[in-house]
């Protein structure tokens, strides 16, 4: 009998759900920046912007995959202190775990 892994069929839902928010914040949809203007908002501190640069690398979205940016860019997400930024910080935290981040 062949087992199915619930675990990441519901982390995908709930990215799918969450993403709508994310969507609202998202420098790339509203602004049209690039990977290097996104960087320099990302190192200003911009959550929105590290957010997206952390789930484009994890996943290869308009760049190369590159597992150890993401993890740098999502971890500035889930470290960061702002309560109005928490749905960044949960679904970075989902990111982090879905693509096992903390091997990078």
């Amino acid at each position: 009998m062949r087992r199915i892994h619930l675990k990441p069929i519901l982390i995908l839902a709930f990215l799918l759900c969450v993403t709508g928010f994310a969507q609202a914040n998202n420098h790339t949809n509203d602004q049209n920046l690039d990977v290097n203007q996104l960087e320099l908002l990302a190192e200003q501190g911009d959550i929105s912007a590290q957010y997206e640069l952390g789930v484009m690398y994890a996943e290869g979205e308009s760049i190369d995959k590159n597992r150890t940016k993401a993890k740098y860019y999502l971890d500035k997400v889930i470290d960061n202190q702002n309560q109005s930024s928490l749905a960044f910080v949960d679904v970075a935290k989902i990111y982090w775990e879905m693509f096992e981040l903390w091997k990078y």
